[in-house]
């Protein structure tokens, strides 16, 4: 239920209840009153037609209300620095399209900000992440926002990874045993089931991935938002294990980029000692 939905509901039940003490039918028979339609046994009842063209004028108002409040959070959003040239017509359809049934307040923040950026980077947002979006819960985003918290760049590479740990190969015939050190992701606000959530809106890989056989005493640099963490290899038996953001994911990562959790690189520096060499900066 959305916002205006819930707040419409609270107004139409006289008296001092809160939403979440009223009963279920409280609710809907607000909901149903809503649309025009009367479930009391007294009262003239409006005519099926003027139900309909009651809910479709409060949908139109609704809808108006949502695409405003997404073009003032743009408008908050920009600067005085140059435009790039008009954003595609077909795009700015669909973007207007899809904002106005965008009715949570936190949602519609989140839109403003996609259209400031694409006034300034034309393209910066395809038709795909937009319909991705559409699709979101609150819930949604804030995975989003912790996922991209979690995630780094590996060297020159630009797209986003969320480190889960290493693998260390054996050595010397299995005296020194292989080892898989890693990090639970759940301490830090991202649960398995939250990857998989991620990995079904197509913002991650479906796979786990590692990278191939780090060098020995060759610097690896994990970029993350506001911080860099260099991890220098002590042996030459070791893969960074990890999560890869889709082109989809990293395109909606720019909405969410605030700052890394200092916590996951704090607890990602001590699981490494053993095998590697760390500093940050």
């Amino acid at each position: 239920m959305s916002e205006t939905t819930s707040t419409a509901v609270a107004k139409t039940q006289p008296g001092t209840l809160s939403t979440k003490q009223r009963s279920t039918r409280h609710m809907a028979v607000a909901l149903t009153r809503l649309i025009g339609l009367n479930t009391e046994e007294t009262g003239q009842q409006a005519t099926l037609l003027q139900r309909a063209d009651q809910r479709s004028k409060r949908r139109a108002e609704q809808y108006q209300l949502n695409v405003e409040s997404v073009l003032n959070h743009a408008l908050n959003f920009s600067d005085n620095s140059l435009a790039g040239h008009e954003p595609d017509p077909d795009w700015m359809h669909q973007f207007l399209m899809l904002s106005e049934q965008i009715h949570s307040s936190r949602m519609q923040e989140m839109w403003g900000r996609i259209l400031a950026t694409e006034l300034g980077q034309p393209g910066a947002f395809s038709l795909r992440s937009l319909e991705c979006l559409r699709r979101m819960t609150q819930r949604d985003a804030l995975l989003l926002a912790r996922a991209v918290a979690l995630s780094c760049t590996l060297n020159a590479e630009s797209s986003r990874t969320i480190v889960l740990g290493y693998s260390s190969r054996s050595a010397f015939g299995g005296l020194v045993r292989s080892r898989q050190p890693q990090l639970s992701l759940s301490r830090f606000g991202l649960p398995y089931s939250a990857i998989l959530s991620l990995r079904e809106q197509g913002i991650l890989y479906n796979a786990e991935l590692e990278t191939g056989v780090l060098e020995e005493a060759k610097p690896l640099r994990l970029r993350f938002i506001n911080k860099t963490l260099l991890m220098t290899p002590k042996h030459d038996r070791l893969r960074l294990r990890y999560y890869r953001f889709t082109p989809l994911g990293q395109e909606l990562a720019r909405l969410a980029q605030d700052h890394s959790d200092p916590d996951y690189i704090a607890a990602l520096s001590k699981l490494v000692p053993r095998d590697f060499d760390t500093s940050t900066s």
